[in-house]
């Protein structure tokens, strides 16, 4: 069963989804791999970011195994103080869209406030497809994989960085089309999504 806020959703038609593959979970004890990331103008995909970042330390073997991306594929590629700015820059101001957005920005937090001395644009408004999806769909699972399933967009996730930022902005698109085809249905819970 689907459900709506009776709020107004306004999604953007200008953003950058974006995603990072990291050596674990924890901010401050791991580091980032790879980040991907695809500048949307009026819904349209209008420049790509991609690069890998040599960690400065080990990928676990259980990592590798998830994302395909090992320690042979790492070295010689920038560290993340090199990575940073350029992406920063690249970034600009635009809205950030990501799926489990705060785990990204988690990590592009720290590594801003370490190379750069502040958070750059990590604090901005930011847009969850998993946090709308929740909303829509309370009773389905709500991974990324199970999304881009549902939705129709692709059967497996690549677990890398630009192909999951490329799905995630497919997903926000969907998720746009689905609320504009059924926004009679509403409910009382009051939905407030950053933007």
């Amino acid at each position: 069963m689907a459900v709506h806020s009776n709020s107004t959703f306004r999604l953007p038609h200008d953003y950058v989804a974006l995603d990072i593959e990291t050596t674990g979970f924890s901010p401050r004890t791991e580091a980032i791999t790879e980040i991907g990331a695809v500048r949307i103008r009026d819904g349209k995909i209008v420049g790509t970011f991609t690069q890998l970042v040599d960690p400065g330390k080990p990928i676990p073997s259980r990592i590798t195994h998830l994302t395909g991306i090992g320690d042979a594929m790492v070295a010689g590629q920038p560290p993340i103080d090199i990575v940073m700015p350029t992406f920063i820059d690249w970034l600009a101001s635009d809205i950030i869209v990501g799926h489990n957005v705060r785990f990204d920005l988690s990590f592009l937090t720290e590594a801003a406030l370490r190379t750069v001395g502040h958070p750059a644009g990590f604090h901005a408004p930011s847009l969850d497809t998993m946090t709308i999806d929740k909303r829509l769909f309370p009773s389905e699972r709500h991974r990324l994989a199970d999304l881009i399933v549902r939705y129709g967009i692709a059967d497996t996730e690549e677990h890398r960085a630009l192909s999951d930022a490329t799905q995630t902005y497919q997903c926000l698109e969907w998720q746009r089309r689905y609320i504009g085809a059924n926004d009679s249905v509403t409910t009382s819970v009051n939905t407030r999504f950053r933007v």
